[in-house]
């Protein structure tokens, strides 16, 4: 299999796997719920480029399915690579794509750049199955869809190291990888299934133990509006939710329908519509939180709109919701539109949301429901909001008894919060929702104070904390001692 290194033609998408016809149905209206979602699960933020690089693009054909010799599918798989500071038989530093679409930035500054350029290395940036461009098979079909998986996209990565290794220059390369969220996951997990291939992990808040129900994400994202924010903010948005679920639980839907600028054929009284618009209102604020930097003060800015918003907290928060959404005509939180959204980018391949979406239900669950009593997004929208979408949009194999056994497999296979592997360093941000997933301080982790998710990616600074500064130093010092074994 050879390598197209430096492929600046695009590749149509064309050239994918495709079985089955799209169909040409109008798009329906994003909702307000899945918008909030997006924003959740888009890659890490975007660094300055603060340097000229010439990174280049390029494809390698992979297998559509790695684990079925009788499969011989292939599809094209794009990747980014920056060899300004690479000799010859010196490191592969990979950053690993996670479920958004790669772009230059991230092999071009920050800290993993930083040590690629001290060690001379090549930079990898590789884009994960399904996401971006890299779409191995049309249309998005449940049943096209079981090639999507971790253990598929890791195989790929694997797959493009071996390839790279066939030429001369990197021959004697070792193989360092890195990542961010999801991304971070994989990291841990590739140097657990392929420890003679991948030298050294840095994995920074990766997620790892799968479930169904995730209650604590939202009671972090709390505590984050509380220590960041302030008292009242926090306290502003526990009242104005509470508000809200009184009218609803006392038959007066209606007004909270008006007051929350709710679209006609939101239903009062359907329970999934308000699970969905407690859901929006909390994953609003969510996304501020994931990404937040102390040394910004981005939640105390967010929390000052707030209350600018109204004297009135109800009133604020709903004036603070429409803003987020762009100030729309009103707001559309109806269940069914979601699903027939999902399904419609199923069949379309819009394929922003669709293929993760489809991971959470048969790998992960990581659902963000209010099961927490210490959160000020109140109990209106429980980890069944999401199971409920996996049946409706991914068909009969995705009852919560299913899901359960499939997030089950995952945790037998790679070890929940225990990955057992060796040259691996997990960083989490002290703030970050998602460390209640991952690995803690008990299982060797740097745990950052304050700080949230992916939020240790930069180049060292001085407006960095003596915690992040100090964690920093050492990925820099743990890939020097890999290095030297």
């Amino acid at each position: 299999m050879k390598c197209a290194l430096v492929l600046w033609a695009l590749i149509p998408l064309a050239a994918a796997a495709s079985l089955g016809q799209t169909q040409g149905a109008a798009e329906p209206a994003v909702s307000a719920f899945v918008q909030s979602l997006h924003q959740m699960h888009r890659g890490p933020p975007a660094r300055e480029i603060t340097t000229r690089a010439n990174v280049q693009q390029g494809w390698i054909s992979q297998k559509l399915d790695n684990f079925d010799a009788n499969n011989t599918a292939k599809w094209y798989n794009r990747y980014l690579i920056n060899e300004d500071y690479f000799r010859s038989g010196s490191p592969i530093f990979i950053y690993l794509g996670g479920e958004w679409e790669i772009d230059a930035s991230s092999i071009t500054s920050g800290l993993w750049v930083d040590i690629a350029k001290e060690h001379n290395g090549s930079l990898l940036y590789t884009e994960h199955r399904f996401f971006g461009q890299s779409i191995p098979i049309k249309p998005l079909s449940t049943a096209n869809l079981k090639y999507q998986s971790v253990q598929q996209a890791l195989a790929d990565v694997i797959n493009l190291i071996k390839t790279l290794k066939t030429q001369a220059k990197y021959k004697d390369s070792k193989v360092l990888v890195s990542g961010c969220s999801y991304s971070a996951t994989m990291a841990v997990w590739i140097k657990k299934l392929y420890p003679d291939i991948i030298l050294g992990s840095w994995a920074s808040s990766a997620p790892l133990d799968a479930k169904v129900d995730f209650k604590d994400y939202m009671r972090i994202v709390g505590k984050a509006y509380r220590q960041l924010g302030s008292e009242d903010c926090y306290n502003l948005i526990d009242n104005a939710t509470a508000y809200y679920e009184d009218l609803f639980d006392e038959g007066k839907g209606k007004e909270a329908k008006k007051l929350l600028n709710l679209c006609s054929n939101f239903d009062v009284n359907n329970e999934r519509d308000i699970w969905q618009i407690f859901s929006t209102i909390a994953n609003i604020f969510a996304g501020f939180a994931q990404y937040q930097s102390p040394a910004n003060k981005d939640l105390q800015g967010h929390c000052i709109n707030l209350r600018s918003k109204s004297d009135d907290d109800a009133t604020a928060l709903s004036l603070f919701l429409q803003e987020k959404l762009e100030w729309p005509s009103c707001v559309n939180t109806r269940y069914q539109g979601s699903v027939d959204y999902y399904l419609w980018a199923q069949a379309n391949n819009d394929n922003s949301d669709i293929p993760w979406t489809y991971q959470t239900c048969s790998e992960f669950g990581w659902f963000q429901g209010s099961g927490s009593s210490r959160q000020p997004f109140g109990s209106s929208f429980p980890s069944t909001l999401y199971t409920d979408i996996c049946h409706d949009v991914f068909g009969a194999n995705f009852t919560l008894p299913k899901i359960q056994g499939y997030i089950d497999d995952t945790n037998a296979e790679f070890g929940g919060i225990y990955p057992n592997a060796q040259n691996l360093y997990m960083t989490h941000g002290g703030l970050d929702p998602w460390s209640k997933v991952g690995a803690g301080a008990l299982q060797g982790a740097t745990i950052i104070p304050q700080h949230s998710h992916c939020s240790d990616l930069g180049s060292i600074r001085k407006s960095d904390s003596a915690e992040l500064t100090a964690s920093k130093k050492k990925v820099k010092q743990l890939v020097r001692q890999w290095l030297q074994q």
